[in-house]
């Protein structure tokens, strides 16, 4: 007769065999190494106090049976996800301004109140960051270096599925953290990564999980660090999460131009949509409101579309609530990001526009100059 201990050794073993063998779960896929390239004027290798934070990694265990479930169906999850992100990516711009068009419909009684609070919470100072930070705060960081990290930052979006919305926000909160708070360069990726990572919980419906976030940056910085830094930005904006961003009103002000046919109405939406994600890679667009980027935006798209046609109007005019010459600054400003005047190294918006999906806006060519009596208001 076998001794009881030897058969019950037998039986653990080939438990383990059982709960490891056949239920590997896919393997796990590593993010995208080639947005690193965005931040290559940023230091990357762990510092001195980052490699000694990091901890040793765990021996690896035999996972077993419950454990590939979970696995194989966050997997699932992740799929799914990411098919859901491409149909919404290419969901017809037409649609989306149809969709937006009837919701502002329904409140209409309410469209002048709600437009009236987006503007009186926009010039508050508390969500507005300062537009001389860079100089009076910041020492060891620059505007270029900023738009490296937001480039980059518009690629990880793409790269998690994530909403443009989510991309506005986590730049509002950089802008905002850096107004009060000295970074060095070594940290500045951390506050974006833990920028998009607070932006993600306020505007996402699936939040990609802490590890992603970490792991994006190749293992510069831990879980522990991105969670500190989520906090710091936490504290600093009292957890008044919600601020209106420039995407907040591109919509609104795309509706009021409706007009033409599907095809002219998706055009200008995503020429709009193109400079307005260029203006957020220039650090002297902060001194412009949101509602005046989006409102120069309009402008441009309908320059850069229909050169020899007026681009402003009484009805643009009227509501905008903003005059050719209130944003004439802006126009100029953002004409020379579009021309690639300013910071034509960063590649990643205009790539991204280069796509069919995105209707190839960024190689549309627009005109050098801007005729100055397009610039001059209009007479009543």
């Amino acid at each position: 007769m076998e001794p009881r201990g030897r058969r019950r050794k037998q039986q653990g073993a080939a438990e383990d065999k059982e709960n490891t063998a056949g239920t590997a779960p896919p393997p796990r896929k590593r993010p995208r190494c080639t947005e690193r390239k965005a931040l290559a004027e940023l230091p990357t290798a762990p510092t001195a106090n980052n490699a000694s934070a990091a901890p040793m990694g765990a021996p690896s265990k035999p996972m077993t049976r419950a454990a590939a479930r979970e696995a194989a169906a966050a997997a699932v999850e992740e799929e799914a996800r990411r098919r859901e992100g491409s149909a919404i990516a290419a969901r017809p711009a037409a649609s989306r301004l149809t969709d937006a068009g009837a919701a502002q419909a329904s409140v209409g009684p309410y469209v002048a109140d709600i437009d009236g609070y987006l503007r009186s919470l926009e010039v508050e100072q508390l969500r507005r960051p300062r537009d001389d930070y860079m100089v009076a705060m910041q020492k060891d960081i620059s505007a270029t270096m900023r738009g490296i990290l937001v480039d980059w930052l518009v690629d990880v979006v793409d790269e998690f599925n994530l909403l443009v919305d989510t991309l506005y926000l986590a730049v509002s909160y950089i802008d905002r953290f850096l107004t009060a708070s000295v970074i060095t360069r070594d940290r500045l990726q951390l506050l974006g990564v833990a920028s998009l990572f607070v932006a993600a919980k306020y505007e996402e419906i699936h939040v990609p999980k802490l590890d992603k976030f970490s792991d994006i940056t190749d293992g510069t910085y831990t879980n522990q660090q991105v969670v500190k830094m989520e906090a710091d930005i936490l504290k600093y904006l009292n957890f008044q999460m919600g601020s209106p961003t420039i995407r907040t009103f591109l919509l609104r002000f795309l509706i009021s131009c409706r007009g033409g046919n599907c095809a002219s109405a998706k055009r200008l939406e995503l020429m709009c949509c193109y400079l307005a994600e260029l203006s957020l890679l220039d650090y002297d667009c902060i001194r412009f409101l949101p509602s005046a980027i989006v409102a120069a935006c309009l402008f441009l798209a309908r320059f850069t579309i229909s050169p020899k046609i007026r681009p402003w109007n009484l009805t643009l005019q009227e509501k905008t609530g903003y005059k050719v010459s209130d944003l004439s600054s802006c126009i100029l400003r953002i004409h020379d990001l579009q021309l690639g005047r300013h910071y034509s190294n960063l590649k990643a918006i205009r790539s991204k526009y280069s796509e069919r999906k995105f209707g190839c806006v960024s190689m549309m060519a627009s005109p050098e100059e801007i005729p100055v009596s397009l610039l001059k208001d209009l007479d009543k």
